[in-house]
């Protein structure tokens, strides 16, 4: 099938993504799975799912150049091979990175594990962190792999992660039953509580106060203590 928007790449444009926000740069790639925008400093690898709109910029509002010579990005740089989601995502891993799922403020650290439908992400504030892959909205790799807060080495290192992960987000969180768990972190609509039951996509929560259910498709990030 033919890539439409490969017709724009080197192209200036603007990009509106899930929750309304407008990203603008140099449509530097694209493949069937996410585009690459490139905004004079950073790469921001988006996947088509979260991506509403796509719009030349005839008045580049942000006086942004097209490269002389093709940039290279930093997370995939493959010779014939299709870019994927997956891909981007194990190349990432070790570097640090920004990542934007929640609507109020992005992650920053590294992902240290990878999963079938979720990844292990590992931050200086929230330390481990679930993250639904389906909800990832755009990866940010940190220019000369800088460390999240201007961090030492001492404060945030990268370390292997040896627990033994659920194949799924979902089976995931069954395995998290009477644990202290805060969903959604640092979003407005964040729960802090307890999981009491899991069944199909619908979990029983149990916060300070109520009982309550929810479904496990709402979930961006999980944080447990």
């Amino acid at each position: 099938m033919k890539n439409l928007i490969h017709d724009i790449d080197k192209v200036i444009v603007k990009v509106e993504i899930t929750g309304k926000n407008i990203l603008r740069g140099i449509l530097i790639d694209s493949s069937s799975e996410l585009v690459v925008l490139f905004n004079g400093k950073e790469y921001f690898y988006i996947p088509y799912r979260h991506i509403h709109e796509i719009k030349i910029d005839y008045f580049n509002e942000d006086g942004l150049k097209i490269p002389s010579i093709d940039t290279q990005h930093k997370l995939f740089n493959g010779i014939n091979e299709e870019m994927t989601f997956e891909k981007v995502l194990t190349n990432s891993i070790g570097t640090y990175l920004e990542v934007h799922v929640l609507n109020n403020q992005p992650l920053h650290g590294y992902i240290s594990n990878i999963l079938k439908d979720y990844i292990v992400f590992q931050s200086p504030i929230y330390k481990k962190l679930l993250v639904s892959m389906k909800h990832i909205k755009t990866i940010i790799p940190y220019n000369n792999n800088l460390k999240p807060y201007q961090l030492s080495d001492n404060e945030f290192f990268i370390e292997e992660c040896n627990e033994n992960f659920q194949d799924t987000f979902e089976a995931q969180i069954g395995n998290l039953r009477n644990k202290l768990t805060v969903l959604n972190v640092s979003e407005k609509n964040n729960f802090t509580g307890v999981i009491t039951d899991v069944n199909g996509s619908i979990i029983e929560f149990r916060s300070a106060k109520d009982n309550f259910y929810y479904n496990i498709q709402h979930i961006k990030t999980i944080h447990t203590s």
